[in-house]
Parts: C-alpha cells; sequence; structure tokens
C-alpha cells in the first residue's frame, strides 16, 4: 500500500506546488526578471528544477522511512 501513495503524495506536491505551494506565477515571474537582468537562463532553470527536486526527493525519503517502519517482517 505504501509505494502507490508515496506516487499520489509525490503527484500532489508537484501539482499543488505549481499551483498554490511555491506560487507557480511568482517563480516564473521571478525567474524571467532574473533572466532579463542577467542573461543566465540555463542557472535559473537548474534552480527552479533543483527546487521541484528537493521537494520530491524529501517526500520520497519520509515514505520510505515510514515504508521501512510498517513493513512485514518475514521469517
Amino acid at each position: 500500500m505504501v509505494p502507490p501513495v508515496t506516487s499520489q503524495y509525490l503527484n500532489l506536491a508537484k501539482n499543488s506546488s505549481l499551483a498554490i505551494g511555491i506560487g507557480y506565477p511568482d517563480l516564473f515571474s521571478i525567474a524571467g526578471i532574473t533572466f532579463n537582468q542577467t542573461g543566465a537562463a540555463i542557472e535559473i532553470i537548474m534552480i527552479m528544477m533543483l527546487s521541484y527536486l528537493s521537494i520530491s526527493l524529501f517526500t520520497s525519503i519520509l515514505m520510505n522511512i515510514y515504508n521501512s517502519r510498517i513493513q512485514l517482517v518475514e521469517r
């Protein structure tokens, strides 16, 4: 049961971060302003990718810890 729940949590984190959590319009407006002032498109995209990656990895790590604690031990 835990792996499907983990997938649902990851989907929820990604979808809500686009809409509300991180603030999709705010994130991209700040990225657009930074790109216009510095011209560093690759760095900006990498920072945005790393923010989503960190959210996903954090959720996955928490669910893996939870899974290891509740899993059945076979003899």
